[in-house]
């Protein structure tokens, strides 16, 4: 008895940054794939999608696991969902956040994302046309997104978001082990000196 494809899964997350990231749902809207996907976005106070389906919050190990079982993640330039979503074994594509569109208070989202770049930690995207390419050739080439969970840390990255912690008083937990064929968490890890509570990390971390 042969058994069906799994449909790709897509998974879009803005954070939690009280600033609006329309620009993310309106490309992601526009994007029109080249064969069945599934899409979930998790919109923050950005407006919901017209074409996936879209919640403004996701509990934290929830979309850890969601990253786990996902074909593509697609992120904001917050350092705690590109390296979640590294430890999870995924690649992830990166559109950072630009203070010009209101989408954030500074340039931070876009220098860091030139680190990523720079280091080939994450794929950035700067318009709607890269975006729609980097999701139609990693779902092309799933096997392109897949990283090995020993590539998860990255030594500067690390160190930003520390730096970043510090700025914002605020942890970001950029240790987070899963099992890539269930999503299962394994276990997590807080940079901070302290442990923080899940309704913490939904409700405080600026940076998700």
């Amino acid at each position: 008895m042969s058994t069906l494809p799994k449909t790709p899964l897509v998974i879009v997350s803005v954070g939690t940054d009280h600033h609006e990231f329309h620009r993310m749902i309106e490309w992601m809207d526009a994007w029109s794939p080249k064969s069945d996907v599934q899409v979930m976005i998790q919109r923050g106070t950005s407006k919901a999608s017209e074409s996936w389906e879209s919640r403004e919050l996701i509990p934290y190990k929830e979309l850890l696991s969601l990253f786990g079982s996902a074909t593509v993640v697609v992120s904001h330039g917050g350092p705690s969902t590109v390296m979640d979503a590294r430890y999870c074994k995924k690649l992830p594509i990166v559109l950072p956040r630009n203070p010009e569109f209101g989408e954030h208070v500074d340039h931070h989202q876009m220098e860091f994302a030139q680190h990523l770049d720079r280091n080939n930690v994450a794929l950035v995207v700067d318009s709607m046309e890269q975006l729609h390419e980097a999701l139609d050739r990693a779902l092309a080439n799933p096997k392109s997104m897949e990283i090995d969970a020993t590539d998860g840390a990255i030594e500067g990255v690390v160190e930003f978001a520390n730096v970043l912690d510090h700025l914002l008083e605020t942890a970001t937990p950029v240790y987070a082990e899963v099992d890539g064929e269930t999503g299962e968490i394994l276990s997590e890890e807080s940079m901070a000196d302290e442990v923080v509570g899940e309704e913490s990390l939904e409700l405080n971390l600026g940076e998700r």
